[in-house]
């Protein structure tokens, strides 16, 4: 079979942009390993003379946020009428900053390949996918579907955005790995592990952030109260944990899936945290707060700390708005259904 089977012309007339995060390889023998496949796979389709050379770059990140940038250069030295696909190849945080590269740009659709461990896109899509979406061919040959995004002050995330306990667990988890990098490709069993526990662990020495007092409006709705976590959410798989789900919430239903805590006390502890590990709110409304919104609004006299796909915010005032369809992401697990 030659590697272009199954591809359509157009999306082989496209040009085609791979932003690569170095930091999610051990080494930079691994990295270009990972990029010499890219060249080898283009260098395939025209060793098979039956299509023109294929259009294509490879861009290393150079630090957070410079995805954006490059891929709004990338994209307007050529005309609007040519397709770009770009790919986001490592993990949550380039995916992350290729999304807000492409949001708002004609004519692009976003990829995904993952490499390294902090990687909790694919399972939106529906069980485990990782070969799938680690494939070329697959990438390359699949055609892109519509999908809604959040967006919270200046920044798009596909995910969710925490705000709270699970937030401020999250970033100490990512800052124990940031200084012990051998530790990085435990952070999803240890997580997994410690179950609520971990949770505990992370808040010990801060007990503010089990009941912490928040101002919410979601659409006509206004909440005052005190509260340990608020969980906004676009997908199912709440940060990739199917033991989170909100099992109504979809990317592309057009709705925010909105989880509210209550304070968390000495008495309620213990509950409150397995209740929410199990996906138990919808049997303890006197636990849990859960609306399905187009927008929220929260304020809070302390920072309020957020994670918004893995990246971490402080604010006092933030705005949530869910946006339809403003992204079309490269889905190859149909290629597996043909």
């Amino acid at each position: 079979m030659n590697v272009e089977s199954g591809m359509s012309k157009n999306i082989l007339s496209a040009r085609h942009f791979f932003v690569v995060n170095p930091a999610c390889f051990d080494n930079r023998r691994k990295m270009e390993s990972e990029i010499s496949k890219v060249h080898r796979f283009f260098n395939g389709l025209v060793n098979s003379k039956q299509c023109e050379p294929p259009d294509y770059a490879v861009h290393i990140s150079r630090f957070p946020r410079d995805a954006i940038s490059t891929i709004k250069r990338f994209a307007n030295a050529v005309s609007g009428a040519v397709p770009l696909r770009v790919y986001a190849v490592g993990g949550d945080s380039i995916l992350f900053d290729c999304l807000n590269g492409v949001v708002g740009l004609p004519n692009v659709e976003l990829g995904f390949i993952p490499y390294g461990k902090k990687n909790k896109t694919y399972p939106i899509f529906g069980g485990n996918n990782k070969d799938v979406f680690s494939s070329l061919k697959a990438q390359i040959s699949a055609h892109s579907v519509p999908m809604d995004a959040l967006y919270c002050g200046s920044n798009y995330a596909l995910n969710h955005c925490l705000i709270g306990l699970e937030a401020f667990f999250r970033n100490n988890i990512k800052r124990i790995c940031g200084r012990c990098s051998f530790l990085d490709k435990y952070v999803s069993s240890l997580t997994q592990v410690l179950g609520s526990n971990s949770l505990h662990l992370a808040s010990i020495n801060n007990f503010e952030i089990f009941k912490q007092s928040y101002r919410i409006w979601m659409d006509d709705e206004i909440i005052n109260g005190t509260y340990a976590f608020i969980n906004i959410t676009n997908s199912s798989c709440c940060a990739g944990n199917k033991k989170y789900a909100i099992k109504e919430a979809s990317p592309t239903d057009g709705w925010l899936n909105v989880l509210i805590s209550s304070e968390m006390t000495a008495r309620n502890f213990h509950k409150l945290l397995s209740k929410y590990i199990k996906g138990d709110y919808e049997k303890h409304p006197d636990l849990f707060i859960y609306r399905r919104v187009k927008k929220i609004f929260l304020i809070s006299d302390n920072p309020m700390i957020l994670s918004l796909d893995g990246e971490i915010f402080y604010d006092k005032y933030i705005a949530v708005e869910i946006k339809p369809e403003v992204v079309r992401i490269i889905d190859p697990t149909q290629i597996q259904q043909e």
